[in-house]
């Protein structure tokens, strides 16, 4: 029975683990295509009431370059975690593969002296830092299940060493069971030891760090939006977002320059009554499918900008300058209610683009103006920083 449920609780882990890996890493490549054939219906059906169309919502910046915060620019390197997980876990696999090689029996040297299982905290590290990379409220929800999972697999585990193996109780007194010195039981214990039911301690423990979670998400949204490049265009119901830090002068003049084009204020027109955003994008922005569907000209683009960067990031991120692309994303809410400019960031608010346009700066002369009216992901929420 222990075995079945062992299987069962590894089967599950891995699949929330092999979901968030899914889209933090292939959301940015061809594959992401294949993923949201799957992904799109469950949050298309999320979008459908303001109370579950926050799960699509960001809680860091994505899709902005940098930000006026120092903290939140430090707090985004979080995402090499993700990399320093991959890599603890190889190394922490690699002397219990060994051991099952060649029949040792019982891993209780090395890393394993301790702590017990190093390899579910590498995998949580890596999962953790994938949370930097793609910040969607709905990968926290899946980092969350994912490491309850990994703590329950590991008590499964033990029970299970314990009865093959007559020394691993006193290997469990000796060692931490993820990180060494045990903070987490102590921790625990200040907190909750007082409960007389180990099990109520355990759900209530359970509880307060899912509220800390999100409350620490949704504290690191408000200081991303709070420290934004924005500017606010009411006569145009406009929020004009810049992906690299400007001021409130730079976006009103590139914003008042691309409207002054009859094509492009007429399209904006035809939308009838909505809010728009407004993103100010450098012109060899590599990430331009988070915006719109790109067409023949934007591939070509890309690509020659990919061959020309001598590196991933400046590739992704592109290069601030005179020239850049405006994005106009018409903004609604469940039940394509109306959204003024003062809720455009809330949680429930999704963009749809309308048009793209290359805009010269200094001279205010625009080009290559394409109507759109979807990403390269189809209806999935973009972020929207």
């Amino acid at each position: 029975m222990v075995s079945v449920r062992k299987t069962l609780a590894s089967g599950t882990v891995n699949f929330l683990y092999w979901l968030i890996m899914l889209e933090g890493i292939l959301m940015a490549s061809p594959f992401g295509i294949l993923l949201y054939s799957f992904y799109d219906p469950f949050l298309a059906g999320a979008r459908q009431s303001e109370v579950t169309a926050w799960v699509a919502a960001f809680f860091l910046p994505q899709s902005v370059y940098a930000t006026n915060s120092s903290f939140i620019e430090f707090i985004r390197y979080g995402e090499y975690l993700f990399y320093i997980g991959l890599a603890g876990f190889l190394v922490s696999a690699a002397p219990v593969y060994w051991a099952k090689l060649t029949r040792k029996g019982m891993v209780s040297s090395f890393i394993y002296a301790y702590i017990r299982h190093p390899q579910y905290l590498f995998f949580m590290l890596s999962a953790f830092g994938l949370l930097f990379i793609w910040p969607r409220m709905m990968m926290l929800i899946l980092f969350l299940m994912m490491s309850l999972f990994y703590f329950y697999l590991a008590k499964f585990e033990e029970r299970r060493m314990q009865a093959q193996y007559p020394d691993y109780a006193a290997y469990m007194r000796r060692t931490a069971m993820f990180i060494p010195g045990n903070p987490g039981g102590r921790l625990f214990n200040l907190l909750f030891g007082w409960v007389p039911s180990r099990g109520l301690a355990q759900v209530m423990a359970v509880l307060s760090i899912v509220v800390l979670a999100f409350a620490g998400a949704i504290g690191l949204r408000t200081l991303s939006i709070s420290n934004l490049s924005m500017a606010e265009l009411s006569d145009e119901k406009i929020l004009a977002i810049s992906i690299f830090p400007h001021d409130e002068a730079y976006l009103r003049d590139a914003v008042t320059k691309a409207l002054a084009d009859e094509a492009l204020r007429g399209a904006l027109d035809r939308q009838g009554n909505v809010s728009f955003t407004a993103h100010v994008l450098p012109k060899d922005y590599g990430m331009l499918g988070k915006f719109v569907s790109i067409n023949e000209h934007h591939e070509a683009e890309i690509v020659r900008n990919f061959i020309n960067r001598s590196s991933l990031r400046a590739f992704l991120w592109g290069t601030d300058s005179d020239d850049v692309k405006i994005v106009l994303s018409k903004i609604d809410k469940p039940g394509n209610r109306f959204v003024p400019l003062a809720e455009i960031m809330d949680m429930s608010a999704k963009m749809t683009p309308v048009l793209i346009v290359d805009l010269n700066l200094p001279t205010g002369t625009l080009t290559n103006l394409t109507m759109t009216d979807t990403t390269y992901y189809g209806d999935v929420p973009q972020p929207i920083f």
